[in-house]
């Protein structure tokens, strides 16, 4: 009977513990986060969340996988009609079908292209209520003379309330040369 009485207190005893470290974690994750002071101001955001990571594999499928296997045919079902592009060569692309035919022009050009995502990251703007991805890659371009050209590449995609990308920033720097 001692023993029994034993385990019944060693068991309430585990539980009052863990409950304890249970409602810590609670009351850290629900506790409001302290607001930061920008040095400057910020003109479109500062308040943001880890978002969908389903937008990001999104992305790095259609606009880095299909671009590196040459299957591009399959846009229109990530990117939204509607899309603003703002490409890294200072060209502005509206509408999904510009944007696809832009690219596979662009991608006409290389026999072979090697890309390297280095970070997906899917965001949420809590104060616009708004859905971001960007990617950080690198992206190894292979021409029919064989001449290879290295460029690291950043984009920034707007997803809309449909799920599908409707705004691009893209950013590029190529590989310096020694």
């Amino acid at each position: 009977m001692q023993k029994l009485l034993f385990v019944f207190c060693l068991a309430v005893f585990a539980m009052a513990c863990n409950n304890e470290k249970k409602e810590a974690e609670t009351k850290e994750t629900t506790e409001a986060k302290p607001t930061v002071a920008f040095s400057m101001p910020i003109a479109y955001s500062s308040s943001w969340e880890m978002g969908n990571p389903a937008y990001a594999a999104m992305i790095v499928k259609g606009s880095w996988k299909d671009w590196q296997d040459n299957k591009m045919g399959d846009m229109k079902s990530w990117v939204a009609d509607t899309i603003l592009a703002f490409l890294s060569d200072n060209v502005m692309v509206k509408g999904a079908d510009s944007l696809a035919a832009r690219w596979n022009r662009g991608r006409a050009a290389y026999t072979n292209v090697i890309d390297t995502v280095h970070a997906a990251i899917s965001l949420v703007s809590t104060d616009k209520k708004e859905n971001w991805v960007t990617v950080w890659a690198k992206e190894i371009n292979t021409t029919a003379d064989g001449k290879k050209d290295t460029t690291e590449v950043m984009e920034t995609w707007r997803i809309n309330k449909d799920g599908k990308a409707d705004f691009l920033l893209q950013y590029d720097r190529h590989a310096r040369k020694k």
